[in-house]
């Protein structure tokens, strides 16, 4: 589904009604709204539940067979509660991003100790790890 809307006064954005509808939003839910600068679009998602610590982690990795399923195995481990999740190969057979919107409210680690972790599974060639606060915007 694709819609063309216009901005109203102070940048409002009303979704469509049969977007509600398919994704059962009603007033009062909360979604998340992501802004990507490399393709410059933002995306909007329901986020079911009561998420408490929202964290937005981007990372590059080598694109070869099975090491997406060895860091989402780590992952795991220190139990991240992933919402969102998006892998693509960026050079194929080279390398591979994988952007996720997690809750790490579960877990019992830092942010730091997060990163740290990940870094040194030894399969992780960039990282970063930015909170994602209600209602703030962080660029």
């Amino acid at each position: 589904m694709n819609s063309i809307t216009k901005l109203a006064a102070r940048g409002r954005l009303v979704i469509p009604n049969e977007y509600r509808e398919a994704l059962a939003l009603k007033e009062g839910d909360e979604v998340l709204i992501s802004l990507d600068r490399r393709t410059d679009s933002l995306t909007i998602s329901p986020i079911y539940g009561k998420p408490k610590d929202l964290v937005k982690i981007e990372l590059e990795f080598g694109d070869t067979p099975g090491c997406l399923a060895k860091i989402a195995d780590k992952i795991a481990e220190l139990k991240l509660d992933l919402i969102i999740t998006e892998s693509k190969s960026s050079q194929r057979g080279k390398k591979a991003r994988w952007d996720i919107i997690a809750d790490i409210s579960k877990t019992n680690r830092s942010i730091t100790e997060i990163k740290q972790l990940l870094l040194q599974s030894g399969f992780i060639e960039t990282l970063s790890i930015t909170k994602i606060q209600k209602g703030h915007i962080k660029m």
